[in-house]
Formats: structure tokens, C-alpha cells, sequence
């Protein structure tokens, strides 16, 4: 099964919620025919640890890259898109909120799926996609502690 792996940055992680984030990474990735489908994120973060892990695991990898740093054309949106294309579930791993010491643009909500409860992720907007596609899709919300809740997006 071919596993869409989206989720936040590496600078909106803490070490403890990063390390949660990689184990999450590893439970989806256990069936030896996974295979991990992500976006290379330049910020590093879900889609890197993603692939160090398939790695690690000897998984198959689909890597879309995006050829331009913005949302179109032949940027973000398409990548994303691409990850949906090349997914039977697509998986975003996020945050409940920033770290401490977090610098980066701060929204009060997940402009892509209104959400308060956790940081903004293009990865909503990519399992909302795959949602329209008739794909299953999952969001793993991970609190400062490292506890993490599960939601079903699929489910209406």
C-alpha cells in the first residue's frame, strides 16, 4: 500500500514531539509493502524523516519534488497533488501548537481546514484532496507531551 506521508516543518517540532512524529512514521511504514509517498519538503520536518525512515526500513520511495518554491505553476499545489495521484491513504502528521522559541509566520488557525486544535499544514490541504479522490485520509495530532490523537478525515 502505497502511503502519502505529509505533515509540518522540522522547526515547528520539539525533540519530544519530533521523536513522537518518527514513530508514527515507523507504525505506518511496518508492512514490509509500504511504500512511502511524500514531497521533500526543503524545511525538512514530516516529509524528510519520512524518507530517512522508508530508508532505514528499505521501503520503496515516490518523491515528488516541487520544480518551484511557490504554490503554482509546477510548484506546491502540483507536488501535492502528485502525492495524492500516487496514495491509496495519505497520512499528516502535525503539531498541536508551536514550539517555544518558534520564529516563523504564526496563523491562529489551519487556514486549510479551519482547525484551532492544531498548526497550519499544507498536509490538510492534501488530505483533504485525497478525500474528493475517494482516498482515505488521517491526521495524527501531537501534543507537547508526545501524546498523540488519531482522527479519521474520511469520516464525515
Amino acid at each position: 500500500m502505497n502511503h502519502g506521508i505529509v505533515g509540518n516543518e522540522a522547526a515547528k517540532f520539539t525533540p519530544i514531539t519530533e521523536m513522537a512524529a518518527k514513530g508514527l512514521i515507523r507504525e505506518i511504514l511496518a508492512d514490509p509493502d509500504s511504500v512511502m509517498v511524500s514531497g521533500h519538503c526543503h524545511l525538512g520536518g514530516i516529509d524528510i524523516w519520512a524518507e530517512e525512515i522508508a530508508e532505514e526500513l528499505k521501503r520503496p520511495q515516490i518523491i515528488h519534488i516541487p520544480v518551484n518554491r511557490r504554490w503554482r505553476p509546477h510548484g506546491f499545489e502540483e507536488r501535492n497533488l502528485l502525492i495524492v495521484r500516487d496514495s491509496h491513504t495519505v497520512h499528516n502528521i502535525v503539531v498541536a501548537g508551536y514550539r517555544p522559541g518558534y520564529h516563523g509566520m504564526k496563523f491562529e488557525s489551519c487556514y486549510h481546514c479551519k482547525s484551532t486544535d492544531h498548526v497550519k499544514s499544507g498536509g490538510c490541504w492534501t488530505a483533504k484532496k485525497a478525500i474528493l479522490k475517494g482516498k482515505k485520509a488521517f491526521i495524527y495530532i501531537i501534543h507537547p507531551s508526545g501524546a498523540t490523537e488519531k482522527h479519521d478525515l474520511s469520516i464525515s
